[in-house]
């Protein structure tokens, strides 16, 4: 008896996978309006507050984005980028930060550690969205 029928191949993912999506933000405000927002549109949303545990799970569930705060208790979130982006691993994750600094006074930053987008606060959600490349199911 053969236990695999290709004719009816089992499927252990279903086709309409959500996207993941994980938020490093240290503000809880701007991370639960983040996630709540996200979670509406139909994301799974995995959180962090800080550098090191956001970078534990980036490497840990390897989300489809990461949205994260430039600035972050114990290791910025341009050391996380760099160390997301330049591994084969997770290069490919959608990396979009977002900074209260102005935007040149950190663009040589953004520039080394490799991220695809950052956004100065405040910002609309609609540019945030924009910055994920268009690759949010609206």
């Amino acid at each position: 008896m053969n236990c695999y029928d290709s004719s009816n191949p089992l499927k252990y993912m279903p086709d309409n996978k959500k996207q993941s999506l994980l938020i490093i933000e240290s503000d809880n405000a701007v991370l639960k309006n983040l996630s709540a927002r996200f979670k509406k549109r139909g994301m799974l949303v995995i959180t962090a507050k800080d550098g090191y545990e956001g970078y534990t799970r980036a490497c840990n569930e390897s989300p489809d984005f990461i949205i994260m705060e430039a600035l972050l208790p114990s290791m910025s979130g341009f050391r996380i980028a760099r160390l997301l982006k330049y591994d084969e691993r997770y290069k490919d994750i959608v990396l979009v930060m977002i900074t209260t600094n102005d935007l040149q006074t950190v663009n040589e930053m953004f520039e080394a550690c490799g991220a695809d987008k950052i956004l100065r606060k405040p910002f609309r959600f609609k540019e945030l969205v924009d910055a994920m490349n268009g690759r949010v199911a609206a």
